[in-house]
Parts: C-alpha cells; sequence; structure tokens
C-alpha cells in the first residue's frame, strides 16, 4: 500500500537527476497478450495466465487449487517454471500443452472463451484504457470494476481477477492506472483522483454492458481506500475491500514499525521509543515533508547504532525514512509519493455509504497489518448489518499463503478466495451480511 514509495525512493536515489514523475508505462508484447485468459484441464481443473509485473514478456500461472508463479522463457519458446512447462499454440487456435517435470504425462488445455471488450474512457481529461471481461456466452447478472493497489503494473495484462471472477460467472471491469500500461497521464495515489477514475470505470462499463444491473468495485490494498470512496461518486450495488485497510495510511505505518518492534522480540521501552518515532515521521507527512526533519535526525543522531531500528523495514514510510537522508527525503519525496492521501482517515467514508460490502482480511498480514481494522469493522457491524468480513488466518498480504506441494513449498491463493467472492456478489451464498467469519486454517483446494 506504502511500498511503492520505497521502490520510488530508491530509484531516485540511485539515478541521478531522473524525472521524479516518470514512470515505466510497459505492458505485455501483444503476440503474448493474446494468450491470457483461463485454459481448462482434465477433471474440472484449469489453469490462468496473465502478465506479469508490466514485463512485456513476462507471464504468470494460476492453477484452480490457487497456486500461482512466474513463467520463465525458454530459447525454444515454451514457458515454464522448475516444476513445470507450458508450450502455447497460436493465439488462434487457443490451445496449452502443460507438463509437470516429474516426466507426467503432458496434457492439452482449451482456452475458455471469455468474451473481451476493450474501451477507452476519460477521467479529468486523462485518457484511460480500459477492459470489459465476460463470462462465456458474453452474459452475466452481476459486473464488478476492479480497483489496483499502489503497484504501477497495468491491471488490464497483470490482474488474477478478472479472470477468476469471469470463468465463475462475474462480469468484470479492468482498467489501467494513469501513467501505467496503455493508460495516459502520470501516476498519482490521490485517493479522490483516484475514485474519480473509478467511477469514469464505471460508467464506462455501464456502456459497455447495459444490460447488467448489478455493478460493484473491488479494491484491493491501496484500491481499498479508493473503492468506498468511488461510492460516493457513483451508485454502486457492492463493494469488495480485498486486504485492505478501514484505517488510513498513518495508521497503517504506526501499525508497520509496532508489528515489525515486536516480532524482533523488543521490550515494551523499546516500543514506546519506536512510537516517539512515528510521531516524528507522522508530523513530516502531514507537512507534505516540510517540517519534522530536525527533530527526525535528532532522533538518528541520539539511537545512532541501536539495534531495534534495523527491525524497522521500508515497507512502512518511516522505515523509508530511516533509510535516506533527510534532504534526500524533502527533496525527493513529495514526488515520489504522487500525491498520496497521508492524512486520510476511511472510516467515515465506509460508515456513510449505502453500498454493501465484503471485506476479505489476511490474519498474517504483513503490508497492511489489520487488527486495528478488523475493530473498526466489528464497531461498524452493529450499525450497519451489510457489511460482512472474511478473515484468512494465514493469508499474507494479497490473501496469499504457502502451501506444500510434491515439489516443496508453493504460494497459493487463500483455498475458495475467488469462489467466495464470486458466490458473495451474486447473492447466493456465505458470507451473509453483518457476519464476521474465520476461515478454516489451510482449506479444502479443489482440484
Amino acid at each position: 500500500m506504502l511500498s511503492f514509495l520505497a521502490a520510488a525512493l530508491v530509484v531516485a536515489a540511485t539515478a541521478a537527476l531522473a524525472p521524479l514523475d516518470a514512470m515505466p508505462q510497459t505492458r505485455l508484447d501483444a503476440e503474448l497478450r493474446c494468450l491470457l485468459g483461463v485454459y481448462t484441464l482434465p477433471a474440472g481443473r484449469s489453469v490462468t495466465i496473465t502478465g506479469f509485473g508490466g514485463q512485456p514478456r513476462g507471464l504468470q500461472y494460476t492453477l484452480s487449487n490457487g497456486q500461482f508463479g512466474n513463467l520463465q522463457e525458454a530459447e525454444d519458446g515454451t514457458f515454464g517454471t522448475a516444476s513445470l512447462q507450458i508450450k502455447f499454440e497460436p493465439c488462434s487456435a487457443g490451445k496449452m500443452t502443460l507438463a509437470t517435470m516429474q516426466g507426467q504425462l503432458a496434457e492439452q488445455a482449451l482456452r475458455l472463451p471469455l468474451l473481451e471488450k476493450e474501451t477507452s474512457f476519460y477521467s479529468d481529461g486523462v485518457k484511460l484504457h480500459g477492459k470489459l471481461v465476460l463470462p462465456p456466452g458474453g452474459r452475466a447478472q452481476s459486473l464488478a470494476v476492479w480497483v489496483e493497489g499502489s503497484n504501477n503494473d497495468p491491471s488490464t495484462d497483470d490482474s488474477v481477477w478478472q479472470y477468476e471472477l469471469a470463468r465463475r460467472g462475474i462480469a468484470v471491469f479492468v482498467y489501467d492506472k494513469r501513467g501505467t500500461g496503455a493508460s495516459a497521464g502520470a501516476a498519482l495515489s490521490d485517493f479522490q483522483a483516484r475514485a474519480r477514475d473509478t467511477a469514469a470505470a464505471v460508467r464506462a462499463a455501464r456502456r459497455l454492458a447495459p444490460d447488467i444491473r448489478s455493478v460493484g468495485v473491488i479494491g484491493a490494498s491501496q484500491g481499498g481506500w479508493v473503492a468506498p470512496l468511488t461510492a460516493t461518486l457513483v451508485n454502486l450495488d457492492f463493494i469488495i475491500a480485498a486486504f485492505a485497510m478501514a484505517e488510513g495510511p498513518i495508521a497503517q505505518d504506526q501499525a508497520l514499525v509496532e508489528q515489525q518492534v515486536r516480532e524482533a522480540g523488543f521490550d515494551a521501552a523499546v516500543l514506546a521509543e519506536a512510537k516517539a518515532l512515528t510521531a516524528i515521521t507522522e508530523n513530516i507527512v502531514r507537512s507534505n515533508m516540510r517540517e519534522g526533519f530536525a527533530e527526525l535526525d535528532a532522533f538518528k543522531a541520539k539511537h545512532a547504532g541501536a539495534p531495534w531500528l534495523e527491525a524497522i523495514q521500508p515497507r512502512s514510510y518511516t522505515g523509508i525514512f530511516l533509510k535516506f537522508s533527510s534532504e534526500d527525503i524533502k527533496t525527493k519525496g513529495p514526488a515520489m509519493a504522487q500525491g498520496l492521501s497521508f492524512d486520510y482517515e476511511p472510516r467515515p467514508v465506509i460508515e456513510a455509504v449505502k453500498s454493501r460490502q465484503l471485506w476479505l482480511l489476511g490474519g498474517s498480514d504483513r503490508q497492511a497489518p489489520n487488527a486495528g481494522t478488523q475493530a473498526i469493522l466489528r464497531q461498524i457491524q452493529l450499525q450497519r448489518p451489510n457489511i460482512a468480513v472474511v478473515l484468512f488466518p494465514q493469508a499474507d498480504h494479497g490473501l496469499i499463503e504457502p502451501i506444500q506441494t510434491a515439489d516443496g513449498v508453493a504460494m497459493a491463493y487463500s483455498a475458495k478466495l475467488f469462489d467466495l467472492a464470486a458466490d458473495w456478489i451474486k447473492g447466493q451464498k456465505l458470507p451473509a451480511a453483518g457476519m464476521f467469519i474465520e476461515m478454516p486454517a489451510g482449506g479444502n483446494r479443489g482440484p
């Protein structure tokens, strides 16, 4: 949610005087983009292919049990990992061959005939690129607009949710954020501006699919701050906030620092020092990085060499400020923050919007600690029974967790994540309104 700021500051500190607002506007090569989608395998299994990291030749696979990984391109044109190999036929054929590296029989997979419609639309005068993905047959009763997090990857290539929900009967509209993929403009993290962009995306989706009456948004990570704001600008039937927070960026930073210091085994006295540090860095971001540097430098000097400072990693802006000089932060930080709404408080918006809401949280989230979010949502549920919360206890940020496979430990999306989201959007199954559910650890992953 704030991790892009760390990456941007590293680039700025090491790349001389490159334009501070320059972001790589890359997307998947066209010859690979036409391979994206869901491929069906025998016994009810499937493999979904998406782009990865905005890389022109980067592909990622996701199996129907949630396991995913990056595919490396070989000289012979195949793609694979240490445990599997994929050979794509030409796009017009809609086929691939998947083989495991243990010598098991190769399997043919057929691409599911999802219907895709690309479009352009405008927000604040900026031309944005979007794509509607419809289930086979081109009909759906519900449509979800995907709201990307803080990364600058092209959602129209890289989002796995567009295909995982479409194959479950939900229409999905994805769009590249400003300055990413095929969208114009400069990348930004101003939540109000991002909400305007998402509202424009909702209108574009409704134009492309006028017969769909139930329309909502899915906001991931930073997008979870944007999604409820969108409901203040355009009518929405539902909102999903995934691995997001009901607290703002400042609370996120403070929770991250506390989490890291606690996990490193330091005592209450050190936690108090860490709290004093985050009070200083809070003043800096609230002033748009104009004030508070004398206090920060004095704190650094007083605690120079203190081992607990090493526990604070640059997943938080406080961790970033510890790694860079005050001069670097002062001169480069505001541009690198891309207008991030540091002082935004999401709770009043979450309480005020009328759309039904589903919150999907990871119990082991190391980027967006959500103990405070859980408490806030429980409080709101007392007044707003149309909010449901689902906690995946072992999931980290992204609702991702390790699983054991025949080849060792792999990363996977939490069990039944996409089934649960699709069922809730359709209004067919749990989680019912007002419920707070903790999913079983591990869970049944199906085929």
